[in-house]
């Protein structure tokens, strides 16, 4: 059960913040590599998550 509430407080989050995050991504004032550490950060966070889990856990 704890799963799904993770979910939904991830998918609230992107449906708060998706205006402000996308109007930084595509400001003219940013640097070409900005969108590539966003998700740089992604899937760095993605494999320590996996990292973490214990193999028998599924």
């Amino acid at each position: 059960m704890y799963i799904y509430r993770l979910v939904f407080l991830l998918v609230l989050a992107i449906y708060i913040f998706s205006p402000n995050i996308l109007e930084w991504w595509t400001s003219p004032d940013n640097v070409w590599y900005s969108p590539y550490i966003i998700w740089s950060a992604l899937i760095g966070i993605g494999l320590w998550l996996e990292w973490r889990r214990d193999p028998n856990e599924f």
